[in-house]
């Protein structure tokens, strides 16, 4: 076999002239995520440019099937397809509804289904059940498999067990869909199925169900439930070898690594080595789960012939959400839900009675939440009073664009971009087009995808269309206007949406310090002024110059100022002084600005993102009702403390407490902006933190410490003399950048230049290099071309006078 692939455009025309493939149908199982969605859009279109080679006949009619989860799902991938069809072919071309999908102009029909996955479909409601309801649930689920709580133990899990191994999700939903409706058009079995479905995801976070149920079930724990799950993984296998035997003529299955490719590998040990940025970098217990169900996956599925896809990282675009609202992540949900009281008025609110929801659960179910802003609670971070914590409903968040992917959720394009850098990510349109060339035409028949029924799909170009595409200036925009939001909860990273925050709040203060007052008419109506437009055109881009000439003493002072203000009164020390008693309706226009600079100082709090600051010598906390770092519903004034103390005395940590709180503030995200610099090398809070945990407060001593870190081993930092000195590094590192090298300088030239040659911070740019300085970088062998491990580079020491012979005596 060679490693040239065939030429595509001859084979569509080979296979569009034989007429072969026109009364075929497709299913996509997950096809309205981002790949799968894609794979259809790229199959629509291989489709129609087929058409255009060589007409079909009147009765050929291939048939796409796509399915999701929930009807959201299907209507986001419903105004995809409405639009790309729209782009290609004009608004006068747009499909046609008929039954439960759409048949285009050019003659594909688009079936749209609902199909879900789960380990015991019984318990799937028992999310949606307030918990004393759980029980009445389980066992009602138990009689349903001919077993009871009242059984012995060993019995009643081999009834589960064999519930769970019984399971065949996939054949089922096939079967009933073409006796349903492919029968009749003499369809009998599948051309192919591509299962879309992120499957290691599904098994090591989305069966919750498992363990809520294993609280009311005599004789099952944890180990138990794993057992389940293993069971799940072979019954999957098993499935999806009955629909290629009896149903299709290829499955082909698209999964990740699990952690985004994100581990080393070491000659001689077969354990690998997880690094990820984009994860609680502590708490997440489970991404080992998720590698290694990945792992055998692989391994199960190849060797019973089903074709095995696996991307080193893929996290897709499939949509953008222009000035929507965004939907709460799920697992918050849950704990509002679950709370046993209301944090904030509608928090445990149930959806109508008449609702769909509602209907197929049989009791209420919560309503759904969406992304607020709201006052955060202010305490002191080491003495917090007692009490009941109480927070406002608060405003929706409504970002310009917020990136919709799948089953990752929703991004910033600050997320993406930094996402796509650091991960080195490979797009959903190659991966979707290579999915469809192989469903379509079947393998390539020079160099095969799938070597042994296994495709590894690493890094590739493909990803600079993505980078492309968020440079975009109605896009990069958001990254720079301080007023939206930088990150959103659905990427799963606490520390990285902290990061993400510290900049935004850097960014604001800076367009505050710079904002021209004096553009504001001295007669404005201030009901007609538009406050944020005026905001991001009448003060000044971040630059790294800028940076690079702050006074440490100053910028704590303000951003102390700006992030513990109450009311847009205290911020106007912030903006240039002038007289503005003589003129009141500037004023006013004024305090509508600041309005929204405040609104732009709870966002990080609102989000899940805790303050920390300093204010005569006493640290102060701002949180939300939720703090991701510790993933902790707050219902106390003194709930973070609280958990902070517990969760120290029951791990039984040798550490102090205080090593203890400051590596969570460090590794977990909390947004510290006091005038120090907390280091932390420790990956996990399960490890004796004793002296892995160190806090400074001046700059060269933060610069020894790094230094005396073992090179290219992980580390984590916190706290403003952190952040100021890891920009003033990269500063540096980004000026030796010399356009006669060429590309000699590699990453120095990721980071935008305004047209005056001045370097902009952009912060999706400025958190992968973070990433790649703490060593959370992407294992690829060349690494080296994407950063610098420890913020400065280290210097090579000075020979010349030591070298034998060199110098004369």
């Amino acid at each position: 076999m060679g490693f040239k692939k065939e030429r595509l455009g001859p084979r569509l025309a080979e296979a569009a002239r034989s007429g072969e493939r026109y009364r075929d149908a497709h299913l996509f199982l997950g096809g309205t995520g981002a790949v799968g969605g894609t794979a259809v859009l790229q199959m629509l279109s291989m489709y129609e440019e087929m058409f255009a080679i060589s007409p079909p006949r009147e009765d050929d009619v291939p048939v796409l099937v796509a399915t999701g989860t929930t009807s959201d799902e299907i209507e986001a991938f419903t105004r995809r397809l409405f639009r790309f069809v729209e782009s290609r072919h004009g608004a006068e071309r747009l499909p046609e509804r008929i039954r439960r999908g759409y048949l285009t102009h050019s003659g594909v029909f688009i079936s749209l289904e609902r199909f879900e996955v789960t380990a015991l479909p019984g318990l799937k409601r028992i999310g949606q059940t307030v918990p004393e309801e759980r029980g009445a649930v389980v066992a009602e689920f138990l009689e349903s498999i001919g077993t009871s709580l009242t059984d012995e133990p060993d019995p009643l899990f081999k009834a589960i067990g064999a519930a769970v191994s019984g399971a065949r999700p996939f054949t089922e939903f096939l079967v009933g869909y073409r006796d349903e409706h492919l029968g009749r058009l003499g369809i009998e079995r599948f051309r192919s199925v591509v299962v879309g479905i992120p499957i290691p995801s599904l098994i090591a976070y989305h069966q919750d169900e498992l363990l809520m149920a294993a609280e009311h079930i005599p004789g099952v724990g944890p180990e138990q439930v794993e057992e389940l799950k293993d069971l799940f993984v072979e019954a999957i296998r098993d499935d999806l070898v009955q629909v290629q035997a009896e149903l299709a003529d290829s499955v082909l299955m698209a999964h990740t690594t699990g952690v985004g490719g994100m581990y080393d590998e070491l000659p001689g040990d077969p354990r690998p080595v997880i690094r990820l940025g984009f994860a609680h970098a502590g708490l997440d217990r489970r991404l080992a789960d998720k590698h290694r169900f990945a792992e055998r996956l692989t391994e199960l599925y190849s060797r019973a012939g089903i074709k095995v896809l696996i991307t080193a990282a893929a996290i897709g675009i499939d949509e953008v959400r222009v000035r929507e609202r965004i939907p709460l992540h799920r697992g918050i949900r849950r704990l509002l839900f679950d709370a046993p009281v209301e944090v904030f008025p509608g928090s445990k609110r149930s959806q109508p009675a008449e609702s769909r929801a509602t209907r197929e659960a049989g009791r209420p179910v919560p309503a759904g939440q969406f992304l607020r802003v709201y006052p955060p609670l202010t305490v002191p971070f080491d003495d917090p009073p007692g009490g009941e914590a109480r927070f406002e409903r608060g405003e929706e968040i409504v970002p310009s664009y917020a990136i919709r992917s799948g089953e990752n959720g929703f991004f910033t394009v600050a997320d993406a971009e930094a996402l796509y850098r650091v991960m080195r990510v490979a797009s959903a349109s190659e991966l979707g087009l290579m999915l469809a060339t192989v469903s379509l035409l079947g393998d390539d028949r020079l160099s095969p995808w799938f070597e042994d029924n296994v495709c590894y799909y690493d890094e590739t170009d493909g990803a600079r269309q993505v980078l492309d595409f968020l440079t975009q200036p109605a896009l990069r925009a958001t990254q720079l206007s301080g007023l939206e939001p930088l990150s959103l909860q659905d990427l799963g990273s606490a520390k990285h949406q902290g990061e993400m925050h510290t900049l935004a709040l850097l960014i604001l203060l800076h367009r505050l310090r710079t904002l021209d007052v004096d553009a504001i008419d001295p007669y404005v109506d201030p009901e007609a002024f538009d406050a944020r437009s005026f905001f991001r055109e009448r003060s000044r881009t971040l630059r790294f110059e800028d940076v690079a000439q702050w006074d440490f003493e100053e910028l704590s002072r303000d951003l102390t100022m700006l992030v513990a203000a109450e009311t847009t009164d205290e911020l106007l020390s912030l903006t240039p002084p002038r007289r503005h008693e003589l003129f009141p309706r500037r004023l006013q226009a004024l305090h509508r600005v600041l309005d929204e600079v405040l609104r732009a100082v709870w966002l990080p709090p609102s989000l899940g993102s805790p303050i920390l600051y300093e204010r005569d010598g006493r640290s102060w906390l701002r949180s939300g009702y939720y703090v991701a770092p510790i993933d902790l519903l707050v219902t106390d004034n003194d709930s973070v403390q609280e958990w902070l103390r517990q969760a120290h005395r029951e791990s039984g940590n040798p550490c102090s407490f205080e090593d203890f709180r400051d590596y969570h503030i460090a590794v977990g995200g909390f947004v510290d902006l006091r005038p120090h610099a907390i280091v932390c090398t420790a990956k996990s809070d399960r490890e004796d933190l004793s002296g892995s945990v160190v806090t400074m407060s001046d700059e060269d001593a933060l610069r020894r410490h790094i230094r005396g870190i073992e090179p290219y081993a992980f580390f984590s930092t916190a706290g403003l003399l952190a952040v100021w000195y890891r920009l003033r590094a990269l500063y540096d590192l980004l000026m030796e950048a010399m356009i006669e090298l060429g590309s000699l300088h590699e990453f120095r030239w990721q980071m935008p230049r305004d047209a005056a040659g001045h370097l902009i911070v952009m912060p999706g740019v400025v958190e992968a290099m973070r990433m790649v300085a703490e060593g959370l970088e992407k294992s690829t062998g060349t690494e080296r071309l994407d950063g610098v491990w420890g913020y400065e580079r280290r210097l090579p020491p000075d020979r010349r006078d030591t070298i034998p012979g060199l110098r004369p005596d």
